[in-house]
């Protein structure tokens, strides 16, 4: 088992995001298989690949633009370095709902004690 699954494993999965809506439970499935490596499957960030990173803790209230969803849709679609871009990779829905997922866990975050 890898270093990375270890440390995954002993750390709490938080936030915890209601996907009981269909969108927000597509764009979980797109961020756990593309997202997660990078961001972590609770969005912190705290990642072998990216923690030395600045805007890959996507719960911190930290943006690269301004939080919106249009600009969240922009940065995944175009990407910014280090992240690459998912336009081609990824359809026009599985954008927005991934976008909409990563919101959701900014805002689960927020609401954490």
């Amino acid at each position: 088992m890898c270093i990375a699954c270890v440390l995954l494993c002993c750390r709490g999965r938080l936030p915890e995001v209601d996907t009981s809506d269909q969108k927000l439970a597509s764009g979980q499935r797109v961020f756990e298989r593309r997202c997660a490596s990078c961001h972590n499957s609770n969005g912190d960030g705290k990642t072998i690949t990216a923690s030395r990173f600045p805007y890959a803790n996507l719960i911190d209230g930290k943006w690269r633009g301004d939080g919106s969803q249009a600009s969240i849709e922009k940065q995944v679609r175009e990407g910014h370095d280090p992240m690459p871009k998912f336009e081609g990779k990824l359809t026009d829905e599985e954008i927005r709902n991934v976008s909409a997922y990563v919101l959701a866990l900014a805002e689960a975050a927020k609401s954490k004690p």
